[in-house]
């Protein structure tokens, strides 16, 4: 008996942009004015300390701020079409997708509402609060406390998820790949080798093979996403 077919959704910051949430790269990203290094690698972050918490602070402001926009829900339905069969996988760190109606969505890179102490391993919820720097609440530790979030250089534990499930995409499968840039995580080689794959970004012009994708839809995710309802249903529910 043949599987019944999968969607795999993959969402970049370009799926929040539109609820007010900057992009990390692109013209007038976060990025373009704050070093990598000074916030977001795990060789520096411990030296800047006071810099990186204020800048996970603002991020985490921003996100309880923002509300989820049309495609979004429009994901949110989705799932609900199809809720054993759609998979979520998201590198934002807001909790927007949540917000919408979605479950089980897998974060990439992490979570902004997040802390953990890199000395004990506790992790605990924040919420939309800044970090009141009292330190680890299991180990007592101050100096040890790191945003929830997967800084570079370092181990992120959830890749391992996506691997799998780039690795078995069959061709009944349809793979969604939104907002992303590719320079991270390179989704054009995870998700078109198998699954029937639509890329919906802004506009043309990343570092991925925009052309390896079955179909290519740019514009603002609120306007692409809600016209695939249609090729999706077709996919997802074949006669």
């Amino acid at each position: 008996m043949t599987p019944l077919p999968r969607l795999i959704i993959f969402s970049g910051a370009g799926l929040s942009a539109e609820s007010g949430l900057r992009t990390f790269r692109g013209e007038n990203g976060l990025w373009e004015g704050i070093p990598i290094r000074t916030v977001c690698h795990i060789e520096t972050w411990e030296d800047n300390f006071e810099t990186v918490h204020d800048f996970y602070d603002a991020r985490r402001v921003a996100c309880a701020q923002a509300e989820p926009n049309q495609a979004h829900r429009t994901i949110a339905a989705w799932q609900q079409a199809w809720p054993d069969r759609t998979i979520l996988l998201t590198q934002n760190i807001d909790r927007l997708l949540e917000r919408a109606g979605c479950t089980d969505v897998v974060h990439l890179h992490g979570d902004a509402r997040l802390l953990q102490c890199v000395a004990c391993g506790h992790e605990w919820e924040i919420g939309k609060a800044a970090y009141d720097r009292q330190g680890c609440p299991a180990c007592r530790r101050m100096d040890s406390v790191k945003p929830g979030v997967v800084f570079f250089g370092e181990n992120a534990p959830r890749y391992h998820d996506l691997y799998e499930i780039a690795s078995d995409l069959r061709a009944q499968d349809t793979a969604v790949v939104i907002g992303t840039s590719g320079v991270v995580l390179p989704a054009d080689r995870l998700f078109t080798r198998a699954a029937y794959s639509i890329l919906v970004n802004l506009e043309p012009g990343t570092d991925m093979n925009e052309r390896a994708f079955t179909e290519r839809r740019y514009g603002p995710a609120t306007q692409q996403l809600p016209g695939l309802g249609e090729t999706l249903r077709k996919r997802m529910e074949p006669q």
